[in-house]
């Protein structure tokens, strides 16, 4: 019973005490096969325990097993303490989920999965978001054809947190179609900049259903190389308006392999960015994280998750100086490091250093 109660107080402590961090993660073609692989699932586990909430793009899962793995996964969690290892009792989950129908086009469709943590985070609402239809005649034809706005329409979240200082936000997930223009006018299907420039439409439809500014669009934009290059961000409202905000730039690595690229991306409002903590966006590198061949890195998927935190209530956006000295351990810091050492508290080192 000691140990149960110290599992809970560690895990309440760690809660509390941690910035509340949001991920994106593009796993690649995460269905039933990569479900079933103990490795890559072990892996997908430690990346998905980093987060509060996080964002999952590419699941395919019509049934719904591949989802319930994952989370079956994931609320097994134990900690060892001494010589004994502590598990949290059946019925006490540590994630919650919500996701969209299957969307794509065809046979090959996709789900937007969100999981989020239940002593941080709540769902408040969502939608599906359906965007209008641009219908078209082909040449020399008297049929009439229709162009897709989107691949796989947003499915967009408003979630609520007592614990940030944005207590109620709304999360976009978005995952293009890597498409160049040339590409998207032999298919009659839209391109990658041009499901970009659709993205401030659901951004205005969220505001007006919920009235709220804080919002936040996420995922793999495939914003970078030949579908997106750097002149054609001056044609994206996203960009070019002032209101939002870009935190991952466009020369960083979000891919596995290749060049510095930021095929995935974070973007905000303004109201959105003032709950930000300065400088967190950022790539999760789980390959050097976990010290994985570059095999098994590939095995779990072809990108990196992006990731950035919110500031907790109470905190301000100075940002800090170098020359901040060291502080104090706080007595709930100490226990940390006792029961579980370094690791579980450099999250609320990182978080502390903005409450000054």
């Amino acid at each position: 019973m000691r140990l149960l109660c110290a599992l809970g107080l560690f895990l309440a402590l760690l809660h509390v005490t941690s910035c509340l961090r949001i991920g994106a993660f593009n796993i690649q073609q995460f269905g039933d096969k990569k479900s079933r692989n103990k490795d890559v699932m072990d892996t997908i586990k430690e990346i998905v325990l980093r987060y509060d909430i996080i964002l999952i793009q590419e699941v395919l899962d019509p049934d719904g097993k591949v989802t319930k793995r994952l989370m079956d996964l994931v609320n097994n969690v134990c900690v060892s303490v001494s010589v004994f290892t502590v598990c949290l009792p059946s019925g006490s989950p540590q994630f919650a989920y919500i996701s969209s129908e299957p969307l794509g086009p065809g046979s090959y469709k996709e789900r937007y999965l969100f999981l989020y943590r239940v002593q941080t985070v709540s769902v408040k609402g969502s939608f599906q978001y359906f965007p209008y239809r641009y219908f078209f005649k082909l040449a020399h034809s008297q049929r009439w054809s229709e162009i897709q706005v989107f691949e796989r329409p947003p499915f967009v979240v408003k979630f609520s947190s007592t614990q940030t200082d944005v207590e109620e936000f709304v999360l976009i997930p978005i995952h293009t179609s890597p498409r160049t223009a040339a590409e998207a006018a032999r298919q009659y299907k839209k391109s990658t900049v041009g499901e970009l420039q659709s993205l401030v439409n659901v951004v205005n439809e969220a505001k007006s259903l919920w009235h709220n500014n804080n919002i936040m669009v996420l995922g793999d934009f495939n914003a970078a190389g030949t579908y997106v290059r750097r002149d054609d961000f001056r044609n994206i409202p996203l960009f070019t308006d002032n209101n939002f905000h870009w935190l991952i730039d466009h020369d960083v690595q979000t891919a596995v392999s290749g060049s510095q690229k930021a095929y995935d991306r974070i973007v905000v409002t303004t109201e959105m960015n003032n709950g930000v903590v300065p400088c967190s966006a950022d790539v999760f590198n789980f390959k050097n994280k976990y010290g994985l061949t570059p095999v098994q890195t590939r095995a779990v998927s072809d990108h990196f998750p992006v990731e950035v935190e919110l500031r907790n209530k109470g905190t301000t956006t100075q940002t800090p100086t170098t020359q901040t000295p060291r502080r104090k351990q706080t007595y709930q810091e100490r226990f940390l490091y006792i029961l579980y050492g370094l690791n579980a508290v450099r999250g609320a080192n990182r978080c502390q250093q903005w409450q000054r």
